[in-house]
């Protein structure tokens, strides 16, 4: 088969030679080319060239820069070979350059140049900067602020590191070390000083610079100075301490007095506080934030003296802020244990528990509106609504003070039994099955909703808005402290509980209805005896507590 092709084609190549013009033969048309060169590799900084070859000759050339970091007076024009420098670079980087040549008979060929700039990395160059808006020397405890921000490398500055690199009074540095700005107290000196600071850059690659500036302090006015310390940011409950130990005297060491000039009073409670607590003697001085209900400023004065009965005075701003205890009691438990005793809230090995957060961590230091055990607040009502003194040993309703519900008091156990619209003893059904006069003193039904559509005629403690609690709203009235008790409802504002023999239980009806069971005609119920919860069909017996919002 291939010896047949090969005959094939001398045939052809016979007929076509046979079918040439026998004419003077014409010259080919002349092909334009354009050649940039083979790739380069420099480093950054360095000169290179770039040549471009053509043909024919006579044309005109152009280069342009097609990717890469932008180089100036591109693009050239008419110029076969052209030096350009290699631009800085963080990173090792890829220019693209193309010629573009259009020949005299109007071909336009280009061609493409890689050149690889390789970084060579050069150590940051760290600038310190004063405010151009304060004239040194600084006055005792002025504060002094400098910049770093200007520095600069040509990668990236990972780390900063302001250090005082003399042998004079340590400066007192407010925040990091290791941030682009440093503040400082200038300190108290007998006369002008010069304090060096220095501040160390490193760069991604691990190269570091430094750079020192001269901060001049100014000698001290007076033979003391007080320093109350820098103004502070609290949550209210949490300790605060008062630090006046950078207070100084020329003569002798100093004694401290601080008092409060302004806000809601306190009680210092260091070893060196006044009987009543409202001052303390102490440099050191601790306190536990107050209970407020905004954010509110604090201003505590700070006195010192000397051997020689010299004075001066300071002052200090600490801004409590509401501290966000949520919108439960907690549990009520206010002691933490181990697996066998009570022990001290904090402990590393039993963290976390339910004394250590929340409102039972800080119970003794609720501000109340009314009374109540520990993180409990409430306030009691009369019949008609009135608010109550706290001692009152006949009410109707208590509110809850944290949450703003208003709860039903129920009346103690009558003789005869179910006689009285309000007993502790009455207990109803959820559907329309319970029975009249029976467990409750309706003639129509002893149903939930009939007690609630009497409470609500009576304008009971001033409303008509009464229904039964939600699941969460019951829960958390309940007190765990004291488990022994016959209700888990606090026993000083809810005196009274029914007989557990009567249901065998102690189920309180809540809003939430269930699909246990797998259809409807269930309802969450809540024992007060224990706090645990149960579904149960809504025709069996539950008692009740209503709830209403003010």
């Amino acid at each position: 088969m291939k010896s047949v092709s090969f005959c094939f084609l001398i045939v052809l190549s016979f007929i076509l030679a046979g079918c040439e013009d026998s004419g003077e033969r014409q010259p080919m048309a002349n092909i334009a080319s354009v050649n940039a060169g083979s790739d380069l590799s420099v480093l950054e900084g360095q000169n290179f060239t770039l040549t471009a070859a053509v043909y024919p000759e006579g044309g005109s050339i152009t280069w342009t820069q097609i990717s890469g970091p932008f180089i100036e007076d591109f693009p050239i024009e008419d110029e076969l070979s052209t030096e350009v420098t290699a631009p800085p670079v963080a990173v090792d980087t890829q220019l693209v350059f193309q010629a573009r040549y259009i020949s005299l008979d109007g071909q336009l060929v280009t061609d493409d140049i890689i050149v690889m700039v390789e970084n060579i990395n050069q150590a940051p160059v760290a600038i310190i900067q004063m405010d151009d808006n304060v004239v040194p020397p600084f006055a005792t405890y002025e504060v002094v602020n400098l910049s770093g921000e200007s520095s600069y490398d040509d990668g990236e500055i990972r780390e900063y590191l302001w250090q005082q690199v003399d042998d004079n009074t340590p400066l007192i540095v407010i925040g990091s070390r290791n941030t682009q700005t440093l503040q400082f107290q200038a300190p108290f000196v007998s006369s002008i000083t010069n304090f060096k600071v220095q501040l160390t850059v490193t760069d991604n690659f691990g190269l570091s610079s430094s750079n020192i500036i001269d901060v001049p302090v100014d000698s001290a006015k007076s033979a003391i100075a007080a320093n109350a310390g820098l103004d502070q940011n609290v949550e209210e409950f949490t300790q605060v301490t008062l630090d006046g130990r950078q207070s100084v005297s020329s003569i002798s060491d100093v004694n401290c007095r601080w008092s409060l000039l302004t806000g809601t009073a306190v009680q210092f409670n260091d070893d060196a506080a006044s009987d009543d607590g409202l001052t303390s003697t102490n440099c050191l001085a601790k306190f536990i934030a107050p209970d407020v209900d905004a954010i509110e400023s604090l201003v505590f004065e700070l006195t010192v003296t000397d051997s020689a009965n010299n004075q001066a005075s300071d002052e200090t701003l600490v801004v409590v802020n509401p501290r966000n205890l949520g919108i439960l009691h907690d549990t009520g438990v206010t002691e933490c244990y181990d697996n066998i005793a009570v022990i001290d809230c904090g402990n590393a090995n039993f963290p976390m528990q339910d004394a250590d957060t929340g409102r039972d961590e800080i119970s003794d230091l609720l501000d109340k509106s009314g009374a109540g055990p520990r993180s409990f607040d409430f306030t009691k009502f009369d019949v008609n609504g009135d608010e109550l003194p706290n001692d009152s040993l006949v009410y109707s309703c208590v509110r809850d003070n944290f949450t703003g519900f208003i709860w039903e008091v129920k009346q103690p156990s009558t003789t005869p039994r179910f006689t009285t619209l309000r007993s502790v003893d009455n207990y109803y059904t959820m559907d329309d099955s319970g029975p009249p006069l029976e467990t409750c003193p309706s003639e129509e039904d002893c149903t939930v909703q009939e007690y609630i559509e009497f409470v609500n005629e009576q304008t009971y403690c001033g409303g008509a808005n009464w229904r039964i609690p939600t699941y969460m709203e019951l829960l958390n009235l309940l007190d765990y402290y004291d488990i022994d008790q016959e209700s888990l409802l606090p026993s000083e504002f809810f005196p009274y509980t029914p007989d557990e023999a009567e249901l065998g239980h102690k189920f309180y009806w809540v809003s939430d209805t269930s699909a246990e069971g797998g259809g409807d005609g269930f309802n969450w119920v809540i024992d007060l005896a224990t706090g645990d919860d149960s579904v149960i069909a809504e025709s069996q017996f539950a008692y009740v507590i209503l709830i209403r919002t003010p």
